[in-house]
């Protein structure tokens, strides 16, 4: 019988093992396309800080809590700070989040009486996990050095830790027969606590507070739909206790990020980059969380996840519909309320902790079809646009800012030229692949070299870049009066100096432009400056 039993369990895994093999490979495949971003230039100078300035002087450069980069800062230590090294966290991150979403799935599946076994590759486990490791939200940020696909990994246990809990107190959803998490676990208080799913549910919720502050309108949502459960079915009111447990547990492992927290909020609050949001805004930024980075696809998608969470509700139970359905909308929704009322936040990589539970709903829309042919059309009409889009993403040349451009265009320029970056902050992308392609730069930030804490920032939210509105550009103007050559690298449209005032003093002080060249994507402009007796020169 052991034979047996292990090759039963064998021909099972390899469904998820061939997902999860796709995922990786997806991930892999482009993980080093570009060089870091911006944003990822803050990761890489976040990491390469102390512990103690995790807490003190990063935060108030990055407005992110303190978790992925605590991790970044070690896994640089053992791997090395290289593009691919770094994106490699959080490839790992994502691929295990499609793994998560199909054990996920296994619940519902198991909930109406097919254990993961029985249900194979048209099971909404399977289907799940395959839409989301072919989603290019979830690929895009499974090879970008941010939080985004901890904060994910985070919110697909959270997600999983529910569900458990929900199916584990409601006689109505294990049907049929159970699935291999339904089997007996260890005795005891240890035992039941892992087997019910609260260890898995406070694991999520702690590195979902941990990664991003706007996180907690996802545990809003689980905590709303816990007491809707816990007002109309009686059956779930016998998970109060665990779940007030599980709360407990997450307020105390919380609490050290909270005094971090209220102040990154006040400064948000101040002054934040992202405009108000209506209907238009809120479609682009659905685009990319649901929408398969097609504007015409959204609205579509979303109609589908609400069919799928109405097919839940009918084939396998209310109970799970809610929990799912507040997973996946809530968390927009309260965004979308934030935004309207106090202060825009309304941008979809915030919001990426619903997708796991989006996955389930849109894979529910397909499986739970009747009759079995029209839920395979549905199943090839939904895997082919996913393919497509995956397809379109694999197939762009530029995804991000194009640095490893500039920095070959730079490398023809005479070495003694000076580089002053407008605003400091585009220094990180620009040190780290000229650190990458062994090119030595002269960088000089403006209005002072990043950090440049003291000042008056852009935006509160990143007191770390500072203006140049204001600013007096002689002293640094004078500073360059001995070289020949001076590169001006800012955007086409900076907000950080609108009147372009860096520009207008070095012409002031004789220098002329002799060439202009804007990279793209990101509007990077790099314009060349000399005097004319160093024209003369040459």
């Amino acid at each position: 019988m052991l034979p047996n039993f292990r090759a039963g369990r064998l021909a099972s895994l390899w469904v998820p093992l061939a997902i999860v093999a796709l995922a990786a490979a997806l991930r892999f495949f482009i993980i080093d396309r570009d060089a870091l971003w911006l944003d990822e230039g803050y990761s890489w100078w976040d990491a390469r800080q102390s512990f103690a300035s995790l807490w003190s002087l990063v935060p108030l450069c990055d407005p992110h809590p303190p978790l992925y980069f605590a991790l970044l800062h070690a896994w640089m230590a053992l791997f090395g700070d290289g593009t691919i090294a770094m994106r490699a966290l959080s490839a790992l991150l994502g691929i295990a989040t499609v793994a998560v979403v199909y054990l996920a799935g296994r619940e519902l599946d198991a909930a109406r009486g097919k254990s993961g076994d029985r249900a194979g590759p048209f099971g909404i486990a399977a289907f799940a996990a395959l839409l989301f490791a072919l989603t290019p939200f979830q690929i895009y940020f499974s090879i970008e050095a941010r939080p985004y696909a901890l904060l994910c990994f985070g919110a697909a246990l959270l997600m999983l830790g529910a569900l458990k809990m929900v199916r584990s107190t409601s006689n109505t959803l294990s049907i049929g027969r159970p699935s291999t998490t339904d089997a007996p676990s260890r005795r005891g208080l240890i035992g039941s606590v892992a087997r019910d799913g609260r260890l898995t549910l406070v694991a999520g919720a702690a590195i979902v507070v941990w990664t991003n502050n706007t996180a907690v309108l996802l545990l809003g949502a689980a905590s709303a739909a816990f007491v809707g459960l816990w007002l109309f079915d009686r059956p779930t009111r016998k998970a109060i206790v665990p779940v007030i447990a599980a709360g407990v547990m997450v307020a105390l492992l919380w609490t050290p990020d909270l005094p971090l927290l209220f102040s990154q909020m006040r400064e948000v609050s101040e002054d934040f980059w992202i405009p108000a949001p209506n209907l238009q805004g809120l479609t682009f930024e659905l685009h990319y969380l649901i929408g398969l980075d097609s504007i015409g696809a959204v609205w579509w998608m979303v109609l589908a996840m609400i069919g799928g969470l109405a097919l839940i509700r009918r084939r396998i139970g209310w109970q799970l519909a809610v929990l799912v359905g507040a997973l996946a909308i809530l968390p927009v929704l309260f965004n979308v309320a934030i935004s309207a009322v106090f202060k825009p936040i309304l941008i979809s990589r915030a919001m990426i902790g619903a997708t796991p539970a989006i996955a389930l709903a849109l894979a529910a829309a397909v499986v739970l079809v009747r009759p079995r042919s029209l839920r395979i059309a549905i199943a090839v009409g939904m895997i082919a646009v996913h393919v497509i889009a995956a397809l379109a993403l694999l197939g762009a040349d530029h995804v991000k800012e194009p640095w490893k451009d500039v920095i070959a265009y730079l490398a023809t320029e005479d070495r003694d030229h000076v580089v002053l970056v407008v605003p400091n902050e585009m220094a990180l992308p620009l040190l780290h692949e000229a650190e990458a392609e062994n090119v030595h730069l002269r960088v000089r930030g403006v209005p002072a070299d990043f950090p440049a804490t003291g000042m008056q920032a852009r935006y509160p939210s990143g007191k770390c870049a500072p203006s140049v509105v204001g600013q007096d550009p002689s002293p640094l103007v004078d500073s360059l009066r001995a070289g020949s050559a001076v590169i001006l690298l800012t955007r086409r449209n900076n907000t950080y100096d609108p009147d372009a005032a860096i520009a207008a003093a070095l012409r002031a002080a004789g220098f002329r432009l002799r060439r202009d060249e804007v990279f793209q994507p990101g509007d990077l402009r790099v314009m060349r400056f000399s005097r004319d007796s160093a024209t003369n020169a040459e």
